[in-house]
């Protein structure tokens, strides 16, 4: 049994929803890859699915596991319709082997009179409870023996994982199950699918050695003296016997899990710990070129989070296989069913989700995977091992769309070659400052920062001989700017090797790191290398977060240049964007300022403003910070009174 068609309307997000489900041209299904933006109906749309499927088996047993008694697992909700709307309806049509059809229906109605009206085309039999209540949930067509026939199984987001470390009182080597005629004793809602596998692993293992291992007698001879005499004996040798199947399709998906992070790889297998061990199953391994087998895990917790999950999520379909199907002759191509995998990337890190997953899936071609993912390397993976025999559907209108058009991919795309340029770039321009000497180096965030800090410096030692003493350089730069994330990530990596001079980054008060930073008056984060916030000025300690800028008093920060150009703060603008002192001047986008305009959430205006004849007013901070650092006329005798603090604070840490 497979999905053939789901139809959702005025569900959530999900207005107007109708996918029909790619298959091959031998029959076997596609695999199915939800992708959108949080809140844009991938678990409403999964949850859905699952609800139908339990109710297509508790049409079939009494008692079922995946619910309490008579209750659903999706709740009728009417504040799920979609507003504007009077209904939502969900249908889910199953085609079955022979050519039949089960169809799924969900309905909830404000006006249920007018929607049994508006529904009538489907023949669905909406009865006086559903005109009294508004509610109603449907199965059409015959059920018998899905849960029998078919690996059927739901993977939630909620699924975990018992790490080594875990204090646990259950014993995973033991589970007795007593099955009830009418009664359910499985969940195919997999929430502790880790322990559940590594019981059913221990077994296959164990029943392949004790069961299946067949004597072969054979006559072996000693010498004794010129002659040779007979002695009767016998070797142990392998069956094909269905545990011994199972347990080398169990290996393969172990080797292909691991050949992500072990590229010289050769085979893994599970083994079985000593009785020292306490009976469990090992992780053990063999490489190319390398001699002998090892044990990497000595029991099934020490394996990776993510590993272990994997190992849990494709082991539990050749397990539920194995529970339904009596064939000896066992292989992965005979498994059918349909498996809901929510959020598959979780916990994986990148070469899982891109390399092992989609060879995971490859393993299981008549299984219908509907999965959702958040990751473009996942989808990346997906193409390269599937092709065009996969589908990415963007929700909420259910679109079949391109790799490329996959938000996250054009997202993580840019974001990567960004900071990798940036990266390369910053590293290139710091080479000579991190290597030519042994002096304490300075690098600011932002390009303007260093001017004015080197400016308040020569002020200091010129003016007043203050803080002679301080011996450091700048990394001056022009092109290439440090911004508060660009400089933390600079800084973290620098702080991971060990540096012959100390490094301090400076900040702004003003986003998330400096922000951070600024809680402490010295942050050290290793290797001689420190990050600090510039301090809050007594003038402006009214602010939430300044910039360099905001270091200055308002009438040195609004001193014009030659060209009548100055630097504009957002308090001094209306909230139409009108100069208050002159409404003859503004910025050209009002929302520049929007919710700015006041002394504490002040912002520094340095473009965009303008004149009723179009004429530009403001002056850039490049442009501000180098009339104070090449000391024009206009930009003399400033108070840098409130750079005091930060250099007693280099001053600090050279000293430290």
């Amino acid at each position: 049994m497979y999905i053939k068609n789901i139809l959702i309307n005025n569900y959530g997000a999900l207005s107007s929803f109708n996918l029909e489900f790619p298959f091959n041209e031998n029959g076997s299904p596609k695999p199915i890859v939800l992708v959108g933006k949080n809140g844009s109906g991938k678990t409403l749309l999964t949850s859905s699915i699952v609800d139908s499927l339990i109710e297509i088996k508790r049409a079939n047993f009494r008692t079922i596991n995946e619910t309490k008694e008579n209750s659903y697992y999706k709740a009728g909700k009417k504040d799920y319709i979609t507003v504007g709307e009077n209904y939502s309806f969900v249908r889910v049509e199953f085609s079955k082997g022979d050519g039949s059809s089960i169809y799924y229906n969900d309905i909830a109605s404000t006006q249920p009179t007018k929607t049994r009206e508006l529904l009538q085309h489907y023949n669905i039999n909406l009865n006086q409870e559903f005109i009294d209540y508004g509610f109603s949930k449907t199965i059409n067509g015959d059920t018998k023996g899905i849960f029998e026939k078919n690996a059927i199984l739901y993977f939630p987001v909620n699924r975990y994982y018992n790490p080594a470390w875990l204090v646990d009182s259950d014993d995973p080597r033991i589970q007795t199950v007593e099955n009830y005629v009418g009664q359910s004793n499985d969940n195919f809602i997999k929430t502790n699918v880790i322990k559940e596998i590594e019981s059913w692993i221990l077994d296959v293992i164990l029943d392949s050695e004790l069961y299946e291992k067949i004597p072969l007698m054979v006559q072996a001879y000693i010498p004794v003296g010129n002659n040779f005499i007979p002695i009767p004996g016998q070797v142990i040798r392998s069956s094909n016997g269905k545990n011994t199947k199972i347990q080398i399709l169990i290996n393969q998906i172990l080797t292909i899990i691991l050949k992500s992070k072990i590229p010289n790889l050769e085979t893994a297998r599970f083994g079985i710990s000593s009785k020292e061990a306490g009976r469990k199953i090992s992780v053990i391994i063999k490489e190319n070129g390398v001699e002998g087998e090892k044990r990497i895990c000595p029991t099934f917790s020490h394996m990776s989070s993510g590993e272990a999950m994997l190992v849990a999520l494709f082991c539990s379909i050749i397990k539920k296989f194995d529970e339904i199907s009596t064939l000896e002759e066992f292989n992965l191509t005979q498994i059918e069913g349909i498996v809901i995998i929510d959020e598959i990337d979780l916990n994986l890190h990148i070469e899982y989700a891109k390399n092992a997953v989609p060879e995971l899936l490859r393993l299981f071609p008549k299984v219908q995977f509907i999965i959702t993912s958040h990751s473009p390397f996942f989808l990346l993976g997906m193409k390269e091992c599937f092709s065009d025999n996969y589908q990415i559907i963007s929700t909420p209108n259910g679109e079949i769309i391109q790799e490329s058009d996959f938000d996250e991919i054009q997202t993580a795309y840019s974001i990567f070659i960004e900071r990798f340029q940036d990266i390369k770039n910053n590293l290139k321009i710091l080479e000579k400052d991190l290597y030519k000497s042994t002096k304490t180096l300075v690098i600011t965030e932002g390009k303007t920062d260093w001017k004015h800090i080197k400016s308040a410096l020569l002020f200091f030692q010129e003016k007043q001989e203050k803080f002679i003493d301080l011996d450091f350089e700048f990394h001056e730069y022009n092109d290439a700017s440090f911004s508060d994330d660009k400089l933390n990530s600079f800084l973290t990596n620098v702080s991971q090797v060990q540096n012959t001079k100390k490094i301090i980054g400076i900040f702004d008060r003003d986003e998330g790191n400096g922000k951070r930073y600024s809680k402490n008056k010295i942050n050290s984060l290793g290797n001689k290398v420190y990050a600090i916030s510039i301090p809050q000025p007594e003038h402006r300690n009214y602010h939430e977060g300044i910039c360099i800028e905001f270091m200055y008093k308002d009438q040195d920060l609004y001193r014009c240049d030659e060209a009548g150009r100055r630097i504009y703060t957002s308090k001094e603008f209306n909230e139409n964007g009108r100069l208050t002192e002159n409404l003859e001047i503004g910025v050209k986008n009002h929302n520049k300022i929007k919710g700015k305009n006041n002394p504490v959430f002040d912002n520094i205006i340095d473009s965009d403003v303008i004149d009723i004849y179009g004429n530009s007013l403001a002056l850039s901070k490049n442009d501000f910070a180098d009339n104070i650092l090449n000391k024009n006329e206009r930009y003399l005798d400033l108070d840098f009174s409130a750079f005091e603090e930060l250099f007693e604070t280099i001053r600090e840490i050279i000293n430290s």
